[in-house]
């Protein structure tokens, strides 16, 4: 695993030439690597953290954990998780299951006793993306980003029964951030966002 990290690193580091300024061709490249890095230190730190001889669960909170907080107040549920939502429509597996420690680990704390979880028989969630100021927006925002699916997939069962019509409406706005970015997904019952709804539009859509 190690040996991945520092083939990664020096190939990152060979993108930058030894006197002026990267071609775009470099900086792409060093992008490209730059996300194969993370997954590959995602993947390690999940090595030790599970397996290493001193696991972190007994030592002090996951990467996961330190990236997620959770909190339920007035009816709404809501998480941040301290990373903005990877820039890339495919997400690795180290990525991938990144994500839903970190989201489980902002559900556990909302959880925690004497607290519950509520239930939505139908519910509404917000996706809120704060991205850092320079990134690629067309990577980040194209609707066919599985990060989306990830979020949704792992709050069903939990918050609500399914990610139907029947069950479930979200939506997915962003702003620019000048920091490192965060995601913050809030759940909350549909029937709120219906009053509001109301009073814009009529009930059966608009008129002709």
């Amino acid at each position: 695993m190690y040996t991945d990290l520092n083939k990664t690193l020096t190939a990152i580091g060979k993108c930058l030439p030894a006197d002026g300024e990267p071609t775009t061709e470099q900086l792409y490249r060093m992008y490209d690597l730059t996300q194969r890095l993370l997954s590959q230190e995602l993947a390690v730190i999940c090595g030790l953290e599970t397996y290493g001889p001193n696991p972190a669960r007994q030592e002090r909170p996951t990467l996961a954990r330190q990236h997620a907080a959770g909190r339920n107040v007035n009816g709404i549920v809501t998480l941040t998780l301290e990373e903005p939502i990877p820039a890339m429509k495919r997400l690795t597996e180290a990525v991938e299951e990144h994500w839903k420690a970190m989201l489980h680990a902002a559900i556990s704390e909302v959880a925690q006793p004497p607290r519950t979880l509520p239930f939505f028989e139908q519910a509404f969630v917000a996706i809120e993306i704060i991205t850092p100021r320079g990134s690629n927006n067309a990577r980040v925002w194209d609707t066919s980003n599985r990060a989306i699916q990830v979020i949704l997939n792992n709050l069903k069962g939990i918050f609500f029964h399914d990610d139907d019509m029947e069950h479930m409406a979200f939506s997915v706005v962003g702003r620019w951030s000048e920091g490192l970015g965060k995601t913050v997904i809030r759940i909350f019952d549909f029937a709120r966002l219906q009053q509001v709804w109301t009073g814009i539009l009529p009930p059966d859509g608009p008129g002709p």
